[in-house]
């Protein structure tokens, strides 16, 4: 696949088709890196789970037990026992 390279400010960039930005999960922030052959571009992946510890740090200073919270009343038998439908 062939594309140009087009003036932005004083950089050039390269307009990526949708599909590829779709099959390759490219938005907002991609990481660039040299390679022998060219240029890859990978998407940025970023913890879903970032900045959870400290957040349930800060709970749990401020007298909140939010594991307690959220497993009260939960058994693992009904959980098992439950039928599920597909």
């Amino acid at each position: 696949m062939n594309t140009r390279l087009i003036r932005v400010g004083n950089s050039q960039g390269i307009v990526l088709p949708k599909k590829l930005l779709e099959q390759y999960h490219l938005t907002g922030e991609v990481d660039l890196q040299p390679t022998p052959e060219g240029l890859l571009i990978k998407p940025v992946m970023k913890p879903r789970r970032q900045g959870w510890d400290e957040r349930f740090q800060q709970a749990i200073a401020q007298g909140q037990a939010p594991e307690g919270e959220l497993l009260e009343g939960f058994s693992d038998e009904a959980f098992e026992e439950t039928e599920w439908q597909w």
